[in-house]
């Protein structure tokens, strides 16, 4: 049997394993910790089309420019389910090949393992990484067999999908070019094309600025600590392991840069923990797994790694009645019923935040979403154990809160503090509606989402677009986030510093706030930087 034919054996044998198991996976297991994010923007996009704002989460954010511009499109084309055992399969069979043609018969059961490890991707439902990742081992699989014009749209397409598999993607491409240095000719297009995408990234983060940062604990920076050292100490001078002994620096580099410098980046560089099993066969394979003990050992530190996000996801899931649309049913009527546009809801966030789908789909703006990147600083106040009834007061006013839904489904570990809070009486919110599954609490005193020298009061609140009735010429604050692409003719529009809007305006009536982006606009804010400051006349 040619070596041509024994790729193209693992590969399908690869590829239909994931193919497999995902598919039980996806369709018969409980859903993924990250499902209702994606379910959520999946109807965004069905509903509004390519809207690059959401005032529905995080009193506004900006939505899938900056997390997936391709994810969204092809899930509303394929459905969830569907796109993501595609996804899986292409992804096992992509990387039976790359790991096939670099080494050979040592890395069969490497390749094996990752199609029945990488399947549980479906317990995190990181499916837009999860598609990033099958297009940039795809790409790789495109620079192995040398071509350069497959492999820059397969690159271009990894940024599309997921911008934090481009960047696993171009460590990875590093490691492995700096073990080929003496090739450094033959790898300057690969290089340069990576760094061209690389600045449209930071284009588009230029462009749609965010505060967000992802958070990333000591904890878990120690585990992939230790994860590089070992990689780094059991591919030393190994015969053909060369490659992989500069992607565990480049990486372990990587790692210690996100956990110093906060970014939206953070934890979620350690997505590569999904693949650590297989990485971890690979190298053992590589030195014969010699010796024995340690290399046993070894293994088992990377199924402890590696298993943890899923089987936490698992469990989580199984144990979340809040996944099912009826569970959110009263709190709906509740909210429709005596919620106006001037004020949101927070809700307590479950471990499967389905709150932000649900309520959102529902046109009722929460307080908090589905991405924690977006959480700091804004709610990092609800991070803090024990949280005192003051500021927690403080802030729910501060975000124009006046009804907040606490449920039985068990609380995400962000939010156990405030549940605390509220189960003891000890808040100073006023139940005012109760079941079974859920009370809802009112706040006592409210401060709506726009205030300022008269009373005045949201009329509508969409996703892209805010009406405000004003009273009275003057400076209102609106508790949205400010952003350059708001137009109110009419009126000018400030940035305030905790991030949210001043409403400046030279006589009463109404003005509306629409989100619009224009290439002019956008190039001025990728060149000169975002504005504080926007006049309409």
């Amino acid at each position: 049997m040619t070596r041509t034919s024994v790729v193209q054996r693992e590969a399908t044998l690869a590829a239909g394993a994931a193919a497999s198991l995902a598919a039980a996976l996806v369709w018969l297991g409980p859903p993924g910790s990250d499902l209702a994010e994606h379910a959520y923007q999946r109807t965004l996009f069905l509903n509004d089309g390519f809207a690059l704002w959401n005032n529905f989460w995080y009193a506004g954010r900006y939505s899938f420019v900056t997390y997936s511009t391709l994810y969204y499109p092809l899930a509303a084309l394929l459905g969830i389910r569907l796109l993501a055992v595609a996804t899986v399969s292409t992804a096992a069979l992509a990387f039976a090949v790359v790991v096939s043609r670099q080494w050979g018969p040592t890395a069969r059961w490497s390749s094996r393992t990752f199609a029945v490890v990488w399947s549980g991707i479906v317990f995190s439902a990181a499916f837009p990484f999860a598609l990033g990742a099958a297009l940039a081992l795809l790409s790789i699989w495109a620079l192995q067999a040398r071509r350069s014009w497959r492999f820059a749209v397969l690159a271009a397409l990894t940024l599309a999908a997921s911008p934090l598999a481009f960047l696993l993607l171009t460590l990875l491409l590093a490691g492995f070019g700096i073990s080929r240095w003496q090739e450094r000719r033959a790898l300057l297009v690969p290089a340069l094309t990576i760094a061209a995408f690389g600045l449209v990234e930071v284009a588009l983060w230029r462009a749609f600025p965010g505060p967000g940062q992802y958070p990333f604990s000591w904890q878990e920076l120690l585990a992939a600590l230790v994860f590089c050292t070992l990689g780094i100490a059991l591919s030393w001078r190994v015969e053909k392991a060369g490659p992989l002994w500069w992607m565990y620096v480049v990486y372990l580099f990587a790692v210690l840069a996100a956990f110093a410098i906060p970014s939206a980046v953070g934890e979620n560089v350690l997505r590569i923990r999904y693949a650590a099993i297989p990485l971890a066969v690979l190298t053992l394979s590589l030195r014969r797994w010699r010796p024995l003990p340690v290399a046993l050992g070894v293994l088992a530190l990377a199924v402890t790694w590696n298993v943890t996000p899923p089987l936490f996801g698992y469990l989580h899931a199984r144990s979340d009645p809040a996944t099912h649309r009826a569970y959110w049913t009263p709190a709906i009527g509740f909210l429709r019923g005596h919620l106006s546009p001037s004020y949101r809801v927070e809700v307590v966030d479950t471990t499967g935040h389905w709150a932000a789908a649900y309520l959102a789909e529902a046109h009722i703006p929460i307080a908090r979403g589905g991405y924690r990147q977006d959480d700091f600083p804004q709610n990092e106040l609800l991070y803090d154990d024990p949280l005192g009834s003051k500021a927690y007061g403080a802030w729910l006013r501060r975000l124009g809160v006046r009804y907040v839904v606490l449920t039985s489904a068990p609380a995400d570990y962000s939010a156990r503090a405030e549940a605390a809070l509220l189960r003891s009486g000890r808040s100073g919110l006023w139940r005012v509606f109760e079941t079974p599954q859920l009370t809802i609490f009112a706040v006592p005193r409210p401060q709506p989402i726009l205030t300022g020298p008269a009373p005045g009061r949201v009329v509508q609140l969409t996703a892209t677009r805010v009406l405000l009735d004003l009273p009275r010429a003057g400076d209102y604050r609106l508790a949205v986030r400010f952003s350059p692409y708001w137009q109110a003719p009419g009126a000018c529009l400030i940035r305030r510093e905790d991030g949210m809007t001043t409403v400046s305006a030279t006589r009463p009536g109404r003005v509306q706030l629409s989100f619009h982006v224009g290439a002019a606009s956008a190039l001025a804010t990728v060149v000169v930087g975002a504005r504080d400051r926007i006049c309409n006349d």
